[in-house]
């Protein structure tokens, strides 16, 4: 071995190195080749591994309600937490339909009913994170849990768009999955609609709260999702869904949701969130809710538009619909400047009969811009149409009859509730007029429209009577009536009586938990003085009905009355067969002319028994069945009264 001052020792490492590769310079050769495959390989299997996983972003399922107590505790803090964390998460909230009363849940229980099955829901608030975790109380969850699902690695990525169509009454959603690893199971894409945020000037349920935040307003296609079945690694797949816009406050609030779930086991594989597009300009129209009221044959409605605007607006794009038929547009122009209102018609409803019928309005777009609102709650009209020939006094209505309303009269309601017939209780029978307060939102009104009534032939005292019963709920709680009469139809109405509370109350206060029901000494009768009216062809009342979350109303036997003049209605015929009648007769009369035709039977004793509203007959013979099995045995008066006077005859049963 070599030694000396210049002999070091890495010189001796070098020499012998260079020894053995000269000796084994092949082996060494492949060895190398070999460690350097290895690590090539080590290396690509590092990349394919490290390639397949990436960030959860956090799925927030929430569950609640704006009449939950509990929900308006815990929210705040909640909200906080989320807002503080967006940049990881991806919330959606449902409102449930219980334990209350809540706007947002009738316009998304379609889809929000599945997903409270589908996670067995049973109370709220309640909360999933990933389809897996459930979190109680909402005010535990914190930051740090949503870093570490955050962190929790997954083979999925996905990516979502959101656009408005060219006239921003629909939207349109891409959404794009891939999964770098192989999936198996009941695979699920779920998209919805979400608004960011919702703020009321008042709550909208009974827990007080006012701002709402990420509520699903439409999954897409629908509550289940889509089938998205199994991946094989690498594996990328595309989606597309369009939605026609329903049922937002404001647009520019709109954002999307999308993940992927596997509903074998509920993991949520990755999330994503469209974030709301830039602002869309205010309309700067506004569409004014109206009761409406039609007279005549050929009646057609017409909407109120008024500029809300600073500058002049000279267009705007209208969609409605009548009732929940199909949806028709109207472009109107013209010129209004700020704060001018005008009248625009709906040229292709034409109504022609008795009827009540609402007509829905929206604002698309105007010359100012695109409306960012759907929902404004001033786009109803309610229409009320009573064109059939006026009839003759008295009108009386018992409401004995199976249908509701009954013949010529009408009822506006506020959606299911309002003005139906009740058969539990009755002035004198089981069956009235009940207005369901109990059941109805605070704030909305329901109308009952007597038939069109003429007065041409009426003289000194004309009289609207009618029995009530009423019970208000407590203090806080009470609803109210209001009798109307007017003789322009509709035009100007003036007031006959307005009362609520203890005014209305026919019974003490009744706070239970089901609607109240009069006994038979709860009712109270009433008689209102109308003859100022008298001489009028065309009178029509209506009892208007306004929700206070108090209780139910109930409306028995109105008449109407009055003195008439002594002209002879000229008949060619006017008799009874048989007569006396034990069962059935028949009342044979001839007109002159052709009239609108009203039949009353008055007892001996003065009390209207029956009545029929023959309707405009011709001239000419006439025939009509009468009914006396339920008629106890006594002389009878029949009454046929038109716009040109009356005649009577005697009708006597015997049983």
């Amino acid at each position: 071995m070599p030694t000396g001052d210049n002999f070091h020792q890495k010189d001796w490492r070098a020499c012998w190195f260079g020894y053995i590769c000269q000796r084994f310079s092949p082996t060494i050769k492949l060895l190398n080749m070999m460690k350097r495959l290895s690590i090539l390989a080590f290396a690509l299997l590092f990349v394919t591994v490290v390639s397949a996983q990436h960030k959860r972003r956090v799925l927030l399922e929430e569950f609640t309600n704006a009449s939950c107590g509990p929900c308006a505790s815990q929210n705040p803090i909640f909200n906080t937490t989320v807002a503080a964390n967006m940049q990881y998460l991806t919330p959606i909230k449902y409102q449930t339909s219980w334990p209350g009363f809540d706007p947002m849940n009738i316009q998304t229980q379609v889809d929000v009913a599945p997903r409270v099955t589908y996670y067995n829901v049973s109370g709220v608030p309640s909360l999933q994170q990933n389809g897996t975790l459930d979190i109680f109380p909402l005010t535990s969850y914190s930051s740090a849990m949503i870093q570490a699902a955050y962190n929790t690695v997954t083979p999925v990525t996905m990516t979502l768009t959101h656009a408005y169509n060219a006239t921003y009454d629909s939207v349109l959603i891409n959404v794009s999955v891939k999964s770098d690893a192989a999936l198996s199971g009941t695979i699920k894409l779920r998209v919805a609609v979400v608004e960011d945020e919702i703020v009321f000037a008042s709550a909208p349920g009974s827990n007080g709260e006012k701002y709402f935040y990420q509520i699903m307003r439409k999954m897409l296609p629908n509550g289940a999702g889509t089938t998205a079945g199994n991946f094989t690694a690498g594996q990328t797949k595309d989606y597309s869904f369009a939605w026609k816009l329903a049922n937002f406050y404001d647009l520019n609030q709109m954002s999307v949701a999308a993940f992927l779930q596997n509903d074998l086991t509920k993991e949520v594989y990755q999330s994503v969130r469209s974030e709301p597009l830039p602002t869309i300009p205010a309309d700067g129209v506004q569409l004014v809710a109206e009761n409406l009221m039609g007279c005549a044959p050929g009646y057609t409605p017409s909407f109120t538009i008024r500029n809300t605007s600073n500058e002049e607006l000279t267009s705007a794009h209208v969609r409605y619909r009548q009732g929940v038929g199909a949806w028709s547009d109207v472009n109107w122009t013209g010129s209004l400047l700020p704060g001018e209102s005008g009248k625009v018609p709906l040229s292709n409803i034409v109504i022609n009969s008795n009827t009540s019928t609402s007509v829905e309005l929206r604002v698309l777009s105007s010359n100012l811009g695109i409306r960012s609102n759907l929902i404004d709650g001033g786009t109803f009209l309610k229409i009320t149409a009573s064109v059939g020939a006026a009839q003759a006094l008295p009108i009386s209505e018992a409401f004995q009859g199976a249908g509701f309303p009954p013949a010529g009269w009408l009822a506006n309601n506020a959606g299911v509730n309002g003005w139906k017939l009740a058969t539990n209780a009755g002035a004198g029978s089981t069956n009235s007029a009940r207005c369901n307060f109990f059941d109805m939102e605070k704030g909305l009104v329901a109308i009952f429209h007597t038939p069109k009534l003429d007065l041409t032939n009426a003289v000194d005292a004309t009289t609207l009577k009618f029995d009530h019963a009423y019970a208000y709920k407590n203090i806080l709680n009470f609803d109210s009536l209001r009798i109307e009469i007017t003789a322009d139809c509709g035009q100007t109405w003036q007031t006959l009586l307005n009362d609520g509370k203890l005014g209305l109350s026919t019974a003490p206060l009744h706070g239970g938990v089901t609607g109240w029901l009069p006994q038979d000494s709860e009712w109270r009768s009433n008689e209102l003085d109308i003859s100022s009216f008298n001489g009028q062809p065309e009178v029509l009342i209506r009892f208007v009905g306004k929700a206070g979350s108090g209780n139910n109303l109930f409306i028995d036997n109105v008449n109407i009355t009055t003195t008439v003049g002594t002209k002879e209605l000229a008949l060619s015929a006017f008799n009874m067969v048989p007569n006396p009648t034990r069962d059935y007769a028949e009342l044979r009369f001839g007109l002159e002319t052709a009239q609108n035709i009203q039949l009353s039977v008055y007892s001996a004793e003065g009390a209207l028994v029956q009545s029929q509203l023959l309707g405009e007959l011709a001239s000419g013979e006439h025939r009509v069945v009468m009914n006396a099995i339920k008629l106890a045995s006594g002389n009878y008066r029949v009454v046929l009264q038109s716009n040109e006077g009356l005649s009577q005859t005697q009708w006597v049963v015997v049983k």
